[in-house]
């Protein structure tokens, strides 16, 4: 399936928006992305995947936090509002730490399995 070039020329410019203010703010980036609830409808699988195959290509470095942050902020401004979940590593020597999005409670950007091998952190308001 092609990728859609609009979307795919903003999921990229997303992308490396959110990279650069985790860099310059990342207190105040985190704190608005920690606070956002769930809500609105299902996100576009069409979007999901697309974001994800420009994820995938893109020249630049990222983590799961900032695809998160950049796929987060691009639901936003199309109604739906994920919430940014946190996750520390239980197995030894696994990478520390992972952040995904869930809509309705359902993990919409990873694997239920690479997700179950993670505590999930709770945030006190």
């Amino acid at each position: 399936m092609p990728i859609p070039p609009l979307l795919a020329a903003e999921a990229f410019l997303t992308l490396v928006w959110t990279r650069l203010l985790l860099r310059i703010a990342p207190r105040r980036t985190l704190r608005l992305a920690i606070a956002q609830r769930d809500g609105g409808h299902t996100p576009d699988r069409r979007l999901l995947d697309t974001f994800a195959r420009v994820a995938a290509w893109t020249p630049i470095g990222h983590t799961c936090m900032h695809r998160a942050l950049a796929l987060q902020r691009i639901l936003a401004r199309r109604g739906t509002h994920a919430r940014l979940c946190l996750g520390i590593g239980e197995k030894p020597r696994m990478f520390p730490g992972h952040a995904w999005l869930e809509v309705a409670g359902h993990v919409i950007n990873d694997a239920p399995e690479v997700i179950g091998r993670y505590r999930r952190m709770s945030f006190s308001r």
